[in-house]
């Protein structure tokens, strides 16, 4: 069951968005919120090429950005306390200032979930689509993650995108034990050229979390379409809340997640994307 949630705070729409959701998540199940913010030196530190007058100018850019790190850092500390309390939410709060990646995996060590926006960096003001701390965060990471999108669907509907390799194994069995899906809707497609084969993989995946009592429809689908753009339709036909995905499978996520339609998934999501690997 889940117990401790980790939240990667922001100042972003995505970042917003993740919080509200950590927060309704939290009142269903009765886990405590853990709040991380941080500054990222490696990024406020990195080398600048220049001539005379570069070094005092990097100095001095170094020295605004940190202020401006520690700014966020204190507004996002506050506004949390509030909300969490407001809400009676038990809550803690971690901050960093260093490598954020090396902060995140040790923060994640204790807690079962970490909930971010899509494009939360640790930089100030700048921002990604898809920052390289998320990124590696999805690789290394030994929990699962949800990566919320600006706005958040309000409806509770679960698709889960399942091709039977063995991460959408996994990440089928965590988001059960964890007890994410308790109470909702939830449908497990499969998008292949054999409808067969799609089929098969659906009911299988539908029978095991009918085995922990979810409730759960098979809905497999024969496309030749890759299988990134057919699951972004049927969030945006079906008002679909979140997805559950492993985080690479027979089309190669590992590759996918620098530089095709799944990253896509990741840098813009359609919905709250929960994903393990």
């Amino acid at each position: 069951m889940l117990k401790r949630i980790l939240v990667l705070l922001g100042e972003t729409p995505s970042s917003v968005s993740a919080r509200h959701f950590a927060f309704g998540l939290a009142r269903r199940t009765e886990a405590d919120l853990t709040g991380l913010a941080g500054i990222d030196l490696t990024y406020i530190e990195a080398p600048m090429l220049g001539g005379i007058g570069t070094t005092a100018y990097k100095v001095d850019l170094e020295e605004q950005l940190k202020t401006q790190a520690s700014d966020i850092r204190r507004r996002l500390r506050s506004t949390f306390e509030v909300e969490c309390r407001d809400r009676s939410i038990a809550f803690e709060w971690l901050s960093f200032e260093g490598d954020p990646v090396g902060a995140l995996y040790l923060a994640s060590e204790a807690r079962d979930l970490v909930i971010t926006g899509h494009d939360t960096a640790f930089c100030g003001n700048v921002h990604e689509q898809l920052s390289e701390v998320l990124a590696k965060l999805l690789l290394v990471t030994p929990r699962p993650v949800i990566v919320c999108p600006h706005e958040l669907t309000a409806n509770g509907d679960i698709l889960i995108a399942y091709d039977g390799s063995i991460p959408a194994m996994r990440a089928v069995q965590m988001f059960v034990l964890l007890g994410i899906g308790a109470g909702r809707r939830i449908s497990v497609t499969s998008i292949d050229e054999s409808q067969e084969l799609a089929a098969r993989r659906t009911a299988g995946a539908a029978e095991y979390l009918r085995s922990h009592g979810l409730e759960a429809e098979a809905h497999p689908i024969a496309s030749g379409i890759h299988p990134a753009e057919v699951i972004r339709l049927e969030i945006e036909d079906r008002k679909i809340g979140t997805l559950v995905m492993g985080s690479f499978g027979h089309r190669g996520f590992r590759t996918a997640l620098f530089g095709s339609t799944t990253n896509a998934l990741v840098e813009a999501p359609p919905c709250a994307l929960f994903v393990y690997h």
